[in-house]
């Protein structure tokens, strides 16, 4: 899944909301559909700091290791990857 807000409309809260619906729905249905998720984790390009503030600061996901050509189309092409535990 790929979840993304144009930069016209960010601080506007979309982003938030996005996120939130998805660990909200999470939530609701942790102990059926969802039994075996124990963790998110997603990429973000290693030059967008705004990105990595909003995923770290605002929902505590963690920092991780540095994925080195992860991108074929943008530059720089290394992405973090963050990863937020559930249980």
């Amino acid at each position: 899944m790929t979840l993304g807000v144009l930069a016209a409309y960010r601080s506007r809260g979309i982003g938030t909301k996005l996120i939130q619906s998805v660990l909200d729905y999470y939530e609701e249905t942790k102990e059926t559909k969802l039994s075996a998720v124990d963790e998110i984790t997603l990429h973000v390009q290693t030059s967008n700091e705004d990105a990595m503030k909003f995923y770290i600061d605002g929902f505590g996901f963690e920092k991780g290791e540095m994925v080195e050509n992860y991108y074929s189309r943008i530059d720089p092409p290394h992405c973090y990857v963050l990863s937020k535990k559930l249980r």
